[in-house]
């Protein structure tokens, strides 16, 4: 059996316990989004709005900010790297820790069957126990592939759902300012404005009359619905788009491909274009 050295490989490397931080970690933030997006649906059909901003921004920054911080501090904590070689994988944790694991001592490699808090492998030793990490990758097919017949699981479907989604679904910072910061607020702006003309008589009114605290303060009150609303929106075609794109992984690579394609363009459409459509008719009529 013969290998190429290739890599190094970016990995995170998780012990079981660890692992399982992270999964809850990961669960208690997709928990916390799908109430929130449950109580904000349920007031849109039913034409109420019992769900305030202030509570919501509570309850999205206890269960959602925090936990995500916690997730971000895990990764960073468990960075390394995997180079394969002729002999074997070398795995090099951040902090200097250094693992050879030969390919004699290797009997399998396999994906994890639950991709949280991200995709991953356990490498299977031939003494029938597991190596003490695991190797969380966004895209674990370089890595499988490098290692050759080892890396048959790189035709798994949970891999092929993985290396759809890197490819795909990769945010850099000017798309969160984008998303999460032009957007909200010109709409919040179109809804301020409308605001200052019904209630003052003018775009500068309530400046005029009250000082600039209060004109901002209004400003932030007519913002922070208006970025949460749209937080909550958007998780919730995410977590619809993940749904079928994670079902057609198991139909086959071009399915995995073409489905993530098509659902990435549909989630920038629906938030890009329809959302804003929505309530441009709202306002209008």
């Amino acid at each position: 059996m013969t290998f190429d050295a290739s890599g190094p490989f970016p990995v995170h490397a998780l012990t079981p316990r660890l692992r399982a931080l992270g999964a809850l970690l990961h669960a208690i933030v997709l928990g916390t989004l799908g109430y929130f997006t449950a109580l904000l649906f349920g007031d849109v059909l039913a034409g109420t709005q019992d769900v305030q901003p202030g509570p919501l921004a509570t309850g999205l920054a206890v269960g959602g900010l925090l936990p995500l911080i916690a997730l971000r501090l895990l990764r960073l904590g468990t960075r390394a790297t995997v180079t394969v070689r002729p002999e074997g994988l070398v795995l090099t944790q951040s902090g200097g820790a250094h693992f050879e694991i030969p390919f004699e001592a290797l009997a399998s490699v396999h994906p994890w069957w639950l991709p949280v808090p991200g995709p991953g492998l356990t490498l299977k030793l031939r003494t029938g126990r597991a190596f003490a990490y695991g190797l969380e990758s966004q895209d674990p097919a370089p890595l499988l592939t490098a290692m050759g017949a080892l890396g048959e699981a790189r035709d798994h479907p949970l891999v092929r759902y993985a290396q759809a989604r890197s490819a795909k679904w990769r945010r850099r910072w000017y798309d969160w300012l984008l998303k999460y910061g032009l957007v909200p607020g010109v709409l919040a702006a179109i809804f301020f404005r409308a605001h200052q003309y019904i209630s003052f008589g003018g775009p500068f009114g309530e400046w005029q009359m009250y000082g600039l605290k209060a004109y901002l303060l209004t400003f932030v009150r007519t913002w922070l619905p208006v970025f949460l609303a749209l937080l909550l929106f958007g998780c919730f075609w995410r977590a619809l788009a993940e749904a079928l794109c994670f079902g057609a992984a198991w139909l086959g690579p071009q399915w995995a491909r073409r489905v993530r394609t098509g659902a990435e363009w549909t989630c920038r459409a629906l938030y890009y274009v329809a959302l804003p459509v929505f309530l441009a008719v709202r306002l209008l009529g």
